[in-house]
């Protein structure tokens, strides 16, 4: 797969399935670990104003164009991203090559009644997924639940604790199984489990799931805020008129 680099992050550039694919090939199949960061405007924006953060998502083997606005951007800028891959629906295909393949999983994240309806759905619907633990995301002690993931010894690790928490999670104790591919999936529990409802399909096939969740949630405004300060962030820097870091990143643009 190539990469295109996008202020200072190295994002995938494919699609959902070449995605997939890769990881199976080069990462599932082997068991061998890799640490995916889903990015969208937000994040990327967050990534700009936080040098530490920065360093943690930029540390991921794989950073992907979660958000319409990144693959937007990278198009106005000339390092054109082919497609959105939604952290959603890598959860959800990643679940289906472990139903195929009898793999095994760690769930953690969300509240005790999302997580448990969430593990419902998987044993119903994904009967040859081996669930080897789970912990909801209240626990305090972080290391403890770390410690938990690495004696199920897990071949995936599905973290729900919503950005930067989950990224910082998984960049600090990755080494402990690093056999797992572990991905930050924001509230990714909340809409498998039914709690939450995701957009109707025709809104995400034309990247407005965005507009669905302001309208369902308009408290989130002042989130949705981030996306135009992007933009403007991204714009500006490629204009060279801001660094918003104190070095640049290489461009890693190659075969991964």
């Amino acid at each position: 797969m190539e990469t295109e680099v996008v202020s200072n992050l190295s994002y995938v550039n494919g699609d959902l399935d070449e995605f997939i694919s890769y990881m199976n090939q080069h990462h599932l199949s082997q068991r061998r670990g890799a640490m995916i960061a889903t990015v969208n405007p937000e994040i990327g924006y967050a990534t700009m104003k936080d040098h530490a953060y920065h360093k943690v998502i930029s540390s991921a083997d794989y950073v992907l164009p979660d958000g319409v606005g990144v693959v937007l951007m990278s198009r106005l800028i000339n390092h054109p991203l082919k497609s959105r891959i939604a952290g959603f629906e890598v959860f959800m295909s990643m679940l289906d090559l472990a139903n195929k393949q009898s793999k095994s999983i760690f769930l953690y994240g969300a509240k005790k009644e999302v997580l448990e309806a969430v593990k419902q759905r998987i044993d119903t619907e994904y009967p040859n997924v081996v669930i080897a633990g789970s912990c909801d995301g209240y626990q305090a002690d972080k290391r403890f639940v770390a410690k938990q993931i690495a004696r199920s010894k897990a071949d995936m690790v599905f973290v729900a604790l919503g950005y930067p928490n989950q990224e910082n999670f998984i960049y600090e104790y990755r080494h402990l199984f690093p056999q797992a591919v572990c991905i930050g999936l924001g509230g990714s529990f909340d809409v498998f489990s039914g709690t939450v409802k995701r957009a109707p399909r025709w809104m995400i096939k034309t990247n407005t799931e965005w507009l669905y969740r302001l309208i369902v949630n308009p408290w989130r405004w002042k989130r949705m805020l981030n996306i135009p300060k992007y933009a403007f962030a991204v714009l500006k820097e490629n204009k060279g008129k801001k660094r918003y870091y104190p070095e640049q990143v290489k461009d890693q643009t190659k075969q991964l």
